[in-house]
């Protein structure tokens, strides 16, 4: 009996490895499309050894983050979504296909906005749904009887489609710095601006009383709403004593080209905090 249980738990572990590793690619993770471009392109790519059934569908979502500065994905506003939403009018083709190993497949994403369409950006989450594709669970091989565990991976691309004249941009409110647990945890409570998302970086420096800078990190950010971040450092070698903490906000980031990103102003603010 023994054996035939550590038998079982060697199938589970390899259909657990095996789709694991079945996942696919899929560049650029934004897509921007206009008001005088309404199509684009994506390429989703398997580079598994295992062919993958893929599935695309469209849903609004924004990130909001909550006191403790966590991040999650809302889905389901619907008051949001009648002013912002994309979901309706983007579409995919082909929508459902299979991609053999080492295949790649281009989809035409095409937009159809109202005509009394009012100026700004409006987004869609593109949820791209992929899964191994393999024989039935417990059929009959030259080896015998097999089992195989498949997953559904989603992957999300932010799609954003942009009409007429566009604005951003932040107005930090207030920021406060705790320490805990070796790490400096800078917290920035902002307002929004404009009819676009703020698509940039968040940067944060830490200087001594000598006023050198002895910490910088930076992530990047996309803010759709008044909210908050949450920026961490590390304070594991830092002595004790009084620091000031500078924290900024600005439009750009590597990840997407500069063209594509509704530019705002910098904006920064200062506080300090104390590590014993």
């Amino acid at each position: 009996m023994l054996k035939n249980q550590n038998i079982l738990l060697l199938i589970l572990i390899s259909g657990f490895v095996t789709s694991i590793l079945a996942q696919v690619t899929i560049s650029p993770t934004s897509l921007f499309i206009d008001n005088q471009r309404r199509f684009e392109t994506l390429l989703i790519m398997n580079s598994s050894n295992t062919a993958q059934e893929v599935k695309l569908s469209w849903e609004f979502g924004y990130p909001k983050t909550d006191e403790a500065g966590n991040i999650a994905i809302i889905y389901g506003d619907e008051t949001e979504a009648a002013l912002h939403s994309a979901a309706d009018w983007i579409r995919g083709f082909p929508k459902n296909f299979i991609l053999e190993p080492g295949d790649r497949q281009t989809v035409r994403i095409t937009v159809k906005a109202p005509r009394d369409l009012g100026d700004g950006t409006y987004w869609s989450r593109l949820k791209t749904t992929s899964s191994a594709i393999s024989p039935p669970v417990g059929s009959n091989e030259a080896g015998g009887i097999t089992a195989q565990i498949n997953f559904k991976f989603n992957q999300v691309t932010s799609i954003f489609y942009k009409n007429g004249q566009l604005s951003t941009g932040l107005q930090i409110t207030s920021i406060r710095s705790v320490v805990e647990d070796q790490m400096i945890r800078v917290f920035a409570d902002y307002t929004k601006s404009g009819n676009s998302p703020f698509l940039g970086t968040m940067l944060a420096k830490v200087f001594d009383d000598d006023g050198q800078m002895v910490k910088e990190e930076k992530i990047f950010i996309s803010v759709y709403y008044d909210g908050l971040r949450r920026l961490d450092l590390d304070a594991s070698d830092l002595p004790a004593g009084a620091y000031d903490v500078e924290v900024s906000f600005f439009t750009g980031r590597s990840d997407i080209p500069d063209s594509n990103i509704v530019p705002a102003p910098m904006v920064s603010a200062r506080g300090s905090f104390s590590k014993l």
